[in-house]
């Protein structure tokens, strides 16, 4: 038993002498507008997005790190709750959203300040429609999938990070209160510009 704790401790120390603690995050904001004409009447609907994503990792070694992530959003007619709800004739589709994420990075390319990685892991969130808790319950979504990206290291401790496409699978499926009605959707993202993010993160 004390060779097993002997040893336990031995590879705890061994990571820990190898591993280095960092914080960072992402903010994001984007608007949308799209004009309808009908008749000769134009009628433009604009949808607005926050998100706000701290996250905590874990560097076990120069190519690999672990961490997780933790998202808070806000979106104005969203487009894929909209057509969720339509069911409902619900036309409301601005939400509130919290998400978690963890993932693993693996860095492929080291040039200077410049690294090249990819994340891999497993989001799962929840979305609330504001105005409809007597009629619907959450928007639940399972995310599973790899996302390419790019660090720049302004110092030891600072560095810029940007995420570059999208390759994944998601289920997302929301039930009806008080009616056996449950609506569900799957769908494959598979593009390189289609989602684009920034953010900083801080070694310690």
């Amino acid at each position: 038993m004390k060779k097993i704790m002997m040893i336990a401790a031995m590879m705890v120390a061994a990571v820990s002498a190898n591993a280095q603690v960092w914080i960072g995050g992402e903010v994001g904001f984007n608007t949308t507008t799209n004009t309808v004409k009908v008749n000769g009447v134009s009628t433009d609907e604009t949808t607005n997005n926050f998100t706000i994503a701290p996250e905590i990792g874990y560097n076990l070694s120069d190519k690999w790190a672990v961490a997780v992530k933790v998202a808070f959003a806000h979106s104005g007619n969203n487009a894929q709750v909209a057509a969720l709800v339509a069911n409902w004739g619900i036309n409301n589709a601005t939400t509130n959203a919290f998400a978690i994420n963890p993932y693993a990075r693996y860095t492929f390319v080291k040039s200077g300040n410049f690294s090249a990685f990819v994340d891999g892991g497993v989001a799962y969130s929840t979305i609330h429609i504001n105005g409809t808790s007597d009629v619907l319950g959450n928007i639940n979504q399972v995310k599973v999938g790899f996302n390419p990206g790019v660090a720049y290291a302004i110092s030891p401790k600072v560095g810029l990070v940007a995420h570059l496409g999208d390759l994944s699978y998601e289920s997302t499926w929301c039930k009806a209160k008080n009616v056996d009605v449950k609506v569900s959707e799957g769908k494959f993202n598979i593009g390189l510009w289609n989602s684009i993010s920034f953010g900083a993160y801080y070694n310690f």
